[in-house]
């Protein structure tokens, strides 16, 4: 990460530059499969990707799929996601067969202020 950037990060809002604008415009459009595809369609690196995310997230057009639980009130889904009920059946004792807990970390959600400012 450069040097501006982080000086930057300190600040309460960050400069978006075109192709910020442009990533959280292709996220708002729903086109978005995967950073690869953001990559090739914007004409950026991986590192310069990651500065964007960055930058978006702290101008609050994207949050973390934990902040985003949190503030919509989700709990986590139960056996359906992690590998459904051991034994014969779900009884109401819920035992889950958990294959491997499900690493939500780089997942970012588009927060409703994108939506309204890039929609």
């Amino acid at each position: 990460m450069n040097k501006e950037l982080i000086f930057n990060l300190e600040r309460e809002k960050i400069f978006m530059d075109k192709n910020a604008i442009k990533v959280i415009k292709f996220l708002v459009s729903g086109k978005a499969y995967s950073d690869t595809a953001i990559m090739k369609n914007i004409g950026i690196d991986e590192e310069e990707l990651k500065e964007i995310y960055i930058i978006l997230e702290k101008n609050g057009y994207l949050q973390s799929y934990e902040e985003f639980k949190k503030y919509n009130q989700l709990e986590d889904g139960g056996c359906s996601t992690k590998g459904g009920c051991c034994g014969s059946s779900c009884s109401s004792e819920k035992k889950c067969c958990s294959k491997e807990e499900e690493d939500y970390s780089n997942i970012k959600v588009i927060t409703q202020k994108a939506l309204i400012e890039f929609e």
